[in-house]
């Protein structure tokens, strides 16, 4: 069973310091990360899926085995996030 962890960084401004916020979630025993611009999968699922959304400032999809899908976002001055996978054991499987 493999968890994500989103540890999100963000702040108003340039002058001021990033405020985290720390996020888990379940996505079962398999994922497949979908790259922008890397497969034809990730363009069909937004263009299905997420019709509204803007592309460019997403880096990949993550899709899990019981059904959602996570944004993973490119870096901004003023947003930055960090994405893990862990085990159960709260060890890290992979950095994205």
């Amino acid at each position: 069973m493999f968890a994500l962890r989103i540890i999100e960084e963000t702040r108003e401004n340039e002058n001021l310091p990033f405020e985290q916020v720390v996020e888990n979630f379940v996505i079962g025993n398999s994922y497949s990360i979908l790259r922008n611009g890397a497969t034809k999968e990730f363009d069909a699922i937004m263009e299905s899926e997420f019709p509204e959304a803007e592309i460019t400032p997403i880096e990949s999809l993550l899709c899990t085995e019981n059904g959602s899908k996570f944004f993973i976002w490119y870096p901004t001055a003023l947003r930055q996030y960090s994405y893990f996978i862990m085990t159960e054991s709260g060890k890290t499987f992979e950095r994205l």
